[in-house]
Parts: structure tokens; sequence; C-alpha cells
């Protein structure tokens, strides 16, 4: 049984070789700019467009609320139950699942009487049914009705945005603002009503589950309750697209795909495969069964050019080791430029360009390393903004186009980050972060400002931790490290 927030990521080091968009999800050229008249055809257009998506908004969002309350009422007109109850910290409900968690026999045996009794009068909702049918008006309105509950009731406790991304609930995300955790309460719900006896106390262990994740970060911020996150925030996790860095075997890989006849290849294949785990050995049988259809004796260079089964067969073959992603726009604007900022011995001054800046509220991470001069000089027009295209080569044989944007992969010498890397020490960068804060509050034309950029720092001392790791693998292998572009979890 999934939770509230199980299914809300990816598996991102699984096997992935059909990332390829037919639109690019990122781009690193300049946009052409329109005549003034398409211009005003053009805003008149997104005007009516945001227009009509407020509307589809507010009109969800009474549809939650009075689905909510349809919920509520119901139970505690057919059952004398008042839900809200069921889920106090304070309440009896609570206090017994706390008391016997981790222990499924006495769990089951201390079901209260409010747990048994909203069971049976929630699963009375699907009638003679065997199961949930969503087609059924009625099993509809009970799935609705019930999700919405979940959802505004979790909303109203602790905060948070609904993110409604189409017609379907089931898409629709709640994301908190006093936690980064996004939650899928029409899911949860569905998996709820098709779970039969023991919902209920799923349900309850759920939400009391993310009120102990709020506590905890109340506790940290010293009893305060911070609004840290918007909306933009969650919908940043939906529309834009991650950075990945590999290190990859490819001298083994030009072998068994250039060289070796099929046959040899899908042996290393099924030798290979099982240490990606049981998820990815779908695919894995997949590129196996591919690969039947060919010439056994003969090399697969010579009879295909495939390049998402190459990036299959690299991944399943050849991967040592991969970065955790990252938002592109992060990764270009922050951690990239962090990594040529070094450590700074000192801060430069600020003119008044940097402190209106400041006062825009921009975020001090992103500030910091804008202001400090670069300790290794970045390439401004190369790729992600600091890598130059000398140090780029294609992994694809046929030598055509990369077209990144897409999913196409690129070739990064590893030694371009080999002096930058040795010095990067993770602490001491947020030290000398910490010292920057310092130094703005020091300035006295400086705005007062909270620290807001901590987390973005530690974000990116993380990111580049990884890639420290990732490009150290690939030296030591004498390994090839590869970038690619992941389409944003969903």
């Amino acid at each position: 049984m999934h939770g509230l927030t199980d299914g809300q990521g990816r598996f991102l080091c699984a096997i992935d070789p059909a990332q390829r968009s037919p639109q690019p999800l990122h781009s690193y050229t300049l946009p052409v700019v329109s005549e003034s008249g398409k211009q005003s055809e053009s805003a008149k257009q997104l005007a009516e467009a945001e227009a009509q998506a407020k509307e589809r908004f507010e009109r969800a969002m009474n549809e939650l609320r009075e689905g909510a309350y349809r919920f509520s009422s119901r139970a505690r007109g057919q059952s004398e139950l008042i839900i809200e109850e069921l889920i106090d910290p304070d309440g009896e409900t609570v206090e017994s699942l706390a008391e016997v968690e981790g222990d499924t026999g006495a769990a089951a045996l201390s079901q209260s009487l409010e747990l048994i009794t909203f069971d049976t009068w929630l699963f009375g909702q699907i009638g003679d049914k065997d199961s949930l049918d969503l087609k059924n008006e009625e099993h509809w309105e009970v799935w609705f009705s019930y999700g919405a509950w979940i959802g505004e009731t979790m909303r109203r406790r602790h905060g948070g945005h609904w993110l409604l991304m189409g017609d379907d609930p089931h898409t629709w995300r709640l994301g908190f603002s006093k936690i980064f955790l996004e939650i899928a309460p029409f899911m949860f719900a569905e998996q709820l009503l098709r779970m039969g006896s023991g919902a209920t106390r799923k349900m309850v262990s759920e939400i009391e589950r993310i009120r102990g994740l709020h506590e905890e970060q109340a506790e940290a911020d010293n009893g305060k309750e911070l609004d840290r996150f918007l909306s933009q925030h969650y919908i940043r996790l939906h529309t834009v697209p991650l950075g990945q860095w590999m290190s990859m075997d490819f001298a083994n890989l030009a072998k068994l795909w250039n060289e070796a006849p099929v046959e040899q290849l899908v042996a290393e294949l099924k030798e290979k495969g099982p240490r990606l785990g049981p998820q990815n050995m779908p695919i894995v049988e997949q590129v196996v069964a591919a690969l039947a259809r060919a010439k056994q004796d003969q090399p697969i260079a010579k009879q295909t050019g495939d390049r998402g089964l190459f990036e299959a067969i690299a991944q399943i073959i050849g991967l040592r080791r991969a970065t955790q992603p990252i938002a592109i726009d992060i990764l270009e604007r922050v951690v990239m430029p962090a990594l040529h900022v070094g450590l700074p011995e000192k801060f430069p001054p600020l003119d008044e360009d940097d402190l209106a800046n400041l006062r825009k509220q921009v975020e001090l991470f992103a500030f910091f390393v804008e202001i400090v001069p670069h300790k290794y000089q970045a390439d401004d027009e190369g790729f992600l903004g600091t890598i130059p295209h000398e140090q780029l080569t294609t992994p694809y044989a046929d030598r055509n186009v990369l077209e990144i944007g897409k999913g196409d992969w690129v070739v990064v010498n590893p030694a371009h980050f080999i002096p930058m890397l040795q010095e990067f020490d993770p602490q001491k960068m947020i030290d000398k972060y910490d010292e920057f804060v310092k130094y703005i509050a020091s300035i006295p034309d400086a705005p007062r400002r909270r620290d807001d950029g901590r987390m973005l720092a530690e974000v990116a001392v993380r990111a580049l931790a990884d890639l420290k790791a990732c490009v150290a693998t690939a030296a030591q292998n004498q390994d090839a490290l590869l970038f690619r572009l992941l389409p944003p979890p969903g």
C-alpha cells in the first residue's frame, strides 16, 4: 500500500532510454524576436489564457471545498462520526495507533470503535459492488469527496497550495508551505478505497506522519512556523527539466557495440542486468528481445545506429555512477557558477546596482555566486554557461548534431573539472557563504535580510559533492563523463 507521498518522485538512476522529447526540453539558443503586431496578439492570447486558467482554478477550488464538506457531513449524518476527531493528535484513535506502532498483530487488535465504524461506513458507500468503479457516478462522488476531504483537511491544518495540472483529479497535488513535500490526495483516496479493511488506520497513520514532519520542522525553527514554499516551488517539479552527470565505462561498451557479435553483447546484458535491481529487469528483457531480431554473428553497430538502443545498453553495461538529477536552471544559474567561484578570501564592495538587487529580494546564495569574482574562468558562451565547447564530444558513432534539449547525451572532458573540484570542500563552501551573509549584514546601506539562501546553498553544495564523486570515478577508471537532460518528474 502506498502512502500519501509515495510515487511522487522518480527512480532517476533507473534505466532511462526513452527520455527523448519531440520538442526541446531546454534551449541554449537565443529566442527569435517577434514583430510588434505579433507580440500584441500574443499578449492578448496570453491574457485570455490566464483569465481562463484563473476561472478553472477558482471553479476547482470551489469543488474541492464543497466536496470536502459533503464528505464530512455525510459521514457525520450516516455514521454519527466526526471524522476530524479520528485524526486529532490528542484523540484516542491517534494515541492507540502510536502505542502499537510497528506491531501488525497488536495494531489489528487495538483498533478503536471509531476506526471500525468509519471503515464499515466508508466501504458501505461502495454498495453491493465488489470494488471501486470510477465509471459509476455514485462511486466517483465518494472517491472525489473523500480525496477532497483529505487534501483540504491537510491544507487547512498545515498550510499549502493546490496544483491543478489537468481535468483529472488523479493529477492534482497539494504542496505544503512549511516543508517541501507534495502529496496526491486523490491517488491516496483511491488506494484506500481499493484497500478494504485497515484503510482508515492507514489514512490516520499517514496524516499523523505528515503532522510529525511539520512538528520536526517547527522544532528546527525554534518553535516558529515559517511559510517557506510557494506554489511556484512545486510547479517547478513538473515543468523544469533535470540535469544529470554519469560516469560510464565506454571502453568496454565500444568493444561490445562496435566489434563483438550480438550474441556476446546479449550475454553481457544478461550478466550485468541483475545488478540494476528487479525494477529495471523488464527494460533489460526488452533490450535483449530487440537484439534477438538482429544478426547474432555481427556487431550491432553494423546493423543499427539507433541512439535510444545505444543509451539503454550503455546504462545496463557501462554505468558506474550517476549524480542525483537537479533542476537545469539551478545547475546553470547557481551550481556551476559556485564551482567557479571557489573559496574567496574576501568579498567585493557593493555598488548601487548590487544594493538594488538585494532590495529586490534576490536569494542570497544566488547573489553570492553572482557578485563574487570567479577564481576559475568560466566560458559564458559555453555549455551550461561555463564549459568551453572544445571540452565536449559526442558519444554517438554517427557523429551527427547533438540535440541535448531533446535528450541526446554529451561527453564532457572530466579533466576540465579536476582543478576546481580538488579544492572544493562542502563545509568550507557553506562556511564561506555564512561569512558572506555576515558581510552583507555589516554594510550600513544594505537592506536587512534574513538568510533566505541557506537552502539553495545546501542544494548547490550537495550537487557539487555529487559531481566531484562522479568525476573522480570517471578519472580513476578512465571512463567517459556524460551529461544528459531528463524531463520533469511528472
